[in-house]
């Protein structure tokens, strides 16, 4: 008998430890032709399970973008959330494409304290975050920043790349109702660094530091409209 049960378990398992969360499976089952033949199973596509947010008006007032740390007018998503106090940047001042896979997993460990205290947070950095290609962004697993609340690619004048939308790890993001930001402040954007590193920081390397602030800051994306914005 064909174990196709205890395939899917082992499966599903190991895609929820690596994720972090429940996933979907696409596969491939080829039965034998004859009874002495062998099944073959083919994994095709692992992904997370959708996320189903709640369908909300998300307005973005004129206060709210004066005193946000940052503006864009292409956010992906639809969200009010006043949850998160933990921010991870890749300082552009620092940054050296050359060390994106050193950053990575750098990010990756920090990813992993938060993770295991609960606490999600917002990633920022420039290029395509999950890039195959280290030279266009931070080559990161999902297993790298599984905690992340959400994300914002910025644009770097040593980092020439388009933004990830329509790769797979994009597609995983916006399955899991991660809000997805970038940032081009030659396209109107706004990203005050300065206002991040007067935060309380929490730890800091050569290229990337992590900051809290006293209380949840506040991220606000309008799926209507695309505008985003964030602020303490």
């Amino acid at each position: 008998n064909f174990p196709f049960s205890e395939i899917l378990k082992t499966l599903l398992a190991l895609g929820r430890e690596k994720m972090g969360c429940a996933v979907e499976i696409e596969f491939a089952l080829e039965l034998p032709r004859t009874n002495d033949g062998k099944a073959s199973f083919y994994v095709l596509q692992i992904r997370p399970m959708s996320a189903r947010e709640e369908t909300m008006k998300v307005t973005i007032s004129k206060k709210d973008t004066s005193s946000a740390f940052c503006v864009s007018r292409r956010g992906l998503g639809n969200t009010a959330n006043s949850e998160m106090r933990d921010i991870i940047f890749v300082n552009p001042e620092t940054f050296d494409p050359a060390n994106t896979r050193k950053i990575a997993a750098e990010i990756g460990e920090l990813n992993g304290v938060l993770n295991k205290n609960n606490r999600k947070y917002l990633l920022v950095g420039p290029g395509r975050w999950g890039s195959s290609d280290h030279w266009l962004g931070i080559p990161v697993s999902w297993e790298d920043i599984c905690g992340v609340g959400s994300l914002i690619e910025t644009v770097h004048p040593r980092l020439n790349a388009e933004p990830s939308q329509g790769s797979h790890f994009f597609h995983n993001l916006t399955t899991l109702g991660i809000n997805y930001i970038n940032v081009d402040t030659a396209k109107g954007d706004h990203l005050d660094y300065q206002s991040l590193l007067e935060l309380p920081i929490c730890s800091e390397t050569e290229q990337i530091v992590h900051v809290r602030t006293e209380k949840p800051f506040t991220l606000k994306v309008d799926v209507r409209s695309g505008r985003a914005v964030a602020f303490a």
